[in-house]
């Protein structure tokens, strides 16, 4: 590894070489040509001296040539009589250089064939014979120049729309409107070609292969963690796509250029590079505004914001899509989603006109592309070196893939000796790096107060809960989760899982968890614990006081001192796992809200507790024995109970009674050992429930009718258990949305009366190994949007499928298909198909129809092809095919 050295370089990069003769064209037309060039930012090399007769052309002119992007000779009447021109022109030839002449008050045919005042200066030459071996190179220059097309101007008033126009493209060609990226990008493949669809182009190969028409104003709004690319990119879309606009700007840190009160210099910013360098006066914020709402209605432009948090930082750039031309293209980057959703309420749509606002969600790099990103840096290679590859992986592992912290971590790696390295994968392990952890920090600091308390609830215990218990507690708290979580999603602070599960980037939970750490040196000071040696401290030396809200304490504790809950007053979560507590402890943490105690198993114990205030109690699995007079104690004991989950405690094997008063909304009975005739009582007075889950429930086998009655009820999970038919009732159900009976392996008839489930979303009937086909009523689910077929025995769709026009995932993995459904080709929304393993399926595959489509599996079937509408529509976000599969389209 070498590092590398900058070499200050001797002479200046010119983007343009103008060549000129003398003062008629300098003082007239070439001076206002050059202001122009300097005025759109264009840096040109411009000689006012004149060399002697028979001198050499300065050294300087010719280094200035070589380094110049492009060179235009300005071509004049009296051009030839000079031998600096010529030989400058003769030196712009032999260096290779682009040339784009102008032709100011002579025509092109003129210097080609050197007539005129051409042909005049050249006898001259001749006559005078100072450069004798020149001459015939000079005029093979003017002959291969004047071949080339290039605007002609009669005068200087006469083509000033003509020479806005060259200038125009000369900036295209320059590729002045071009961002700086990092060379070598890793990764950008895996977005761009989503990106691209979404601003209505066609991207192959790295490359747009069909441009859009220019029909509505289209908006791409860039979200995603800090760090995780989205400027990056933001300016490779704008660098590939900038040259087909008439004018293109890119606004960067517009939140902090706006909290800086910086409004008026964006607004110049944009208009100048809007206009190629023109500006008028700005003078406020408000006229900035009024000036970019008239001035651009018929240009189609290309503008990005990047870094914006809030509608108000946009009114003043671009509050209106209809203050830009049809075909004009905007571009977001915002750690916020909301902001387009604002953003398309203050849309003011004219007759026959189109806005097409889209979200790109910017997810964590894969592995090994991040492991790329890191050796790059870290080594200047795109591997690792030998002996680092474990712990080169291990790295970038712990940093979550995020491409900021990978190569911040990577380049202070350079050079460093193993034992920091070692040091550093060790630091990375149990916290952030500090310029990461001051980058996340600004964020979390833009969130709202409830955001920050369910954000480091989430952070501290319940990544990878399923999300729907917290809100409980949350909701008894005061929190408000849904605005809450709402503002964490919109933030990219959080995500919701495949089973509702909540999702946190390593590096913000280390960011929640070392906010909490920060509150106080003393652990028994700090709002939530949950590190064993913290809690540890806390418990041993009953340290504990009521600033601690949330507690977990671990099978490592093995008994915990009752006493030391009396310190811990405002505890609203607590979690015991297999841990007993000792003594005869009674009233405890009046304010608990969530008891979670795994291993439950004195009953004296769970009722040293008390539960007015509890909300959530879980005692999965727990041994304590309730008979039916305990129960009933706990029932009134806990009046405000919501959630109770009882999975794997086998003792409870006869009628549980609740009161009539119940609020309980979500019940857990999974793996219990009901008989079908106490299933009746036990779930009754259930007017709230919302979810009830009997999975694995074995000796259940219909049923309950008192499911009649549960008008609340949106999730019945009936997994595992011995159920051998689906029959609803009349009038049952009218609020399920999520059917779930997986491994039913005893269901083999779903009965027409499923038509009555009018609001079910999602269907899944996974691994019923007896089940042989769907009723011909299934296209009555309207609703219905998931449904899950895998390994049953079913052969065939029946045809009314064509009507599930909400339709977003069909998997019938395993199945024994023959052909692709017919009734499935035009389910417009359809996003994800799963085929896999259907050794059955033969033919071909017409995806055409299905608009929405982004995962498509077809790995291990027979299908020996698959017709798309374009090639578009095979850059789906995930495309499996079996070897030999053939791609058509249709155009």
């Amino acid at each position: 590894m070498q590092m590398g050295v900058r070499v200050p370089m001797a002479v200046c990069n010119y983007r343009v070489f103008l060549s000129f003769r003398g003062p008629n064209s300098r003082d007239s037309f070439v001076k206002y040509f050059y202001d122009r060039l300097r005025g759109s930012g264009i840096v040109a090399f411009l000689d006012r001296k004149e060399i002697k007769y028979g001198e050499k052309i300065d050294n300087k002119i010719v280094e200035a040539i070589k380094h110049s992007d492009i060179c235009i000779p300005v071509f004049s009447e009296d051009f030839a009589s000079s031998p600096a021109c010529l030989m400058e022109v003769a030196q712009m030839v032999e260096s290779d250089k682009e040339i784009h002449p102008v032709f100011f008050g002579v025509e092109p045919c003129v210097v080609r064939r050197q007539l005129g005042t051409y042909e005049k200066a050249f006898a001259e030459h001749e006559r005078k014979n100072r450069y004798p071996g020149s001459i015939e190179k000079w005029k093979a220059a003017l002959r291969e120049i004047g071949d080339i097309r290039g605007p002609v101007f009669k005068d200087l008033f006469s083509g000033y729309q003509e020479l806005e126009d060259f200038i125009s493209e000369l900036w295209k060609l320059l590729k002045m409107d071009e961002q700086d990226v990092t060379k070598n990008l890793v990764g950008i493949d895996r977005d761009m070609p989503e990106m691209m669809r979404k601003l209505g182009f066609k991207y192959q190969d790295g490359q747009i292969v069909k441009e859009k028409e220019m029909t509505g104003r289209w908006v791409l709004a860039v979200c995603g963690l800090p760090g995780v690319g989205k400027t990056t990119l933001a300016k490779v879309v704008y660098n590939k796509i900038g040259h087909l606009f008439e004018g293109c700007s890119f606004l960067e840190n517009v939140r902090d250029k706006i909290e800086q009160k910086s409004v008026v210099s964006l607004q110049k910013k944009l208009i100048r590079d809007l206009k190629r360098g023109e500006c008028p006066k700005v003078e406020s914020s408000h006229q900035g505004t009024t000036i970019i709402q008239h001035l651009f209605k018929t240009n189609r432009v290309l503008i990005v914001l990047d870094d914006v948090d809030d509608l108000k930082q946009i009114k003043p750039l671009a509050e209106q899509l209809t203050w830009f031309d049809l075909g004009s293209i905007i571009i977001l980057t915002t750690r916020r989603k909301n902001v387009i959703e604002n953003y398309c309420k203050v849309q003011k749509n004219k007759d026959h006109e189109v806005n097409v606002i889209h979200e790109h969600e910017v997810l964590s790099m894969s592995e090994n592309h991040a492991l790329e990103l890191f050796c790059m840096h870290a080594f200047g290679l795109d591997h690792p070196l030998e002996g680092y590859h474990e712990m080169s992986s291990e790295i970038t592992s712990a940093i979550g893939n995020l491409p900021f912290v990978v190569e911040t971590v990577g380049k202070y790696l350079y050079w460093k000796s193993k034992e920091i390295w070692t040091e550093t994968l060790n630091h990375l392990k149990r916290g952030l790096e500090e310029e990461v952890e001051r980058m996340l920090k600004k964020d979390f600091d833009h969130l709202s107060e409830n955001a920050k308390q369910i954000f480091l609830d989430i952070a501290c215990f319940f990544t990878g809960v399923e999300k729907r218990i917290p809100f409980y507690m949350w909701a008894a708290c005061g929190c408000d989760p849904y605005r809450g979580v709402g503002d964490l999603q919109s933030m990219s602070f959080l995500k919701i899982g495949e089973e509702n599960e909540f999702w946190v980037h390593n590096q913000l939970k280390f960011l929640g968890r070392e906010i909490v750490k920060k509150e106080d040196k003393d652990p028994g000071q700090r709002s939530r614990l949950w590190d064993y040696n913290d809690v540890q401290t806390t418990l041993r030396e009953k340290k504990g006081t009521s600033k601690v809200e949330a507690l977990r304490v671990t099978p490592n504790f093995n008994q915990v001192d009752g006493e030391v809950f009396h310190h811990l007053s405002s505890l609203r979560f607590l979690e015991l796992d297999n841990v007993d507590i000792e003594g005869n402890p009674e009233n405890l943490l009046p304010k608990l809200v969530w008891l979670d105690w795994r291993g439950c198993h004195e009953k004296s114990k769970l009722f040293a507790f008390k539960m007015e205030n509890l909300v959530i109690l879980n005692l999965c699995p727990s041994s304590v024995k309730l008979n039916l007079e305990d129960w009933k104690q706990l029932m009134e004991k806990a009046g405000s109970l919501k959630v109770l989950n009882l999975k794997g405690c086998t003792w409870i094997n006869s009628c549980l009674e609740f009161p009539a008063s119940t609020q309980l909304e979500c019940l857990v009975l999974e793996g219990c050992l009901l008989l079908s005739p106490t299933t009746q009582k036990s779930i009754s007075n259930f007017e709230n429930l919302v979810s009830l889950n009997m999975k694995c429930c074995k000796f259940v086998k219909d049923l309950p009718q008192a499911l009649c009655s549960m008008k609340a009820l949106k999730e019945l999970l009936i997994d595992g258990t011995k159920i051998e038919r689906l029959k609803f009732e009349e009038g049952s159900l009218p609020a399920l949305e999520i059917l779930s009976a997986c491994k039913c392996e005893a269901l083999g008839d779903v009965t027409d009366s499923i038509k009555l489930l009018k609001n079910l979303r999602k269907l899944i009937l996974r691994s019923c190994k007896n089940l042989k086909e769907l009723p011909a009523v299934i296209g009555e689910l309207v609703s219905l949007q998931e449904m899950d077929l895998s390994e049953t025995l079913i052969k065939e769709l029946p045809p009314s499928v064509k009507y599930l026009e909400n339709l977003e995932v069909l998997k019938m993995v395993g199945t024994y298909l023959k052909g692709i459904p017919e009734a499935i080709k035009d389910l417009k929304k359809l996003k994800e198909l799963d085929f896999t393993h259907c050794g059955s399926l033969t033919g071909h595959c017409n995806i055409q129809g299905l608009f929405s489509l982004r995962i498509l599996r077809l790995k291990y079937t027979r299908i020996s092809e698959v017709l798309a509408r374009d090639e578009g529509q095979f850059c789906l976000h995930i495309l499996e095919l079996a070897d030999g599969v053939t791609r058509q389209t249709a155009s």
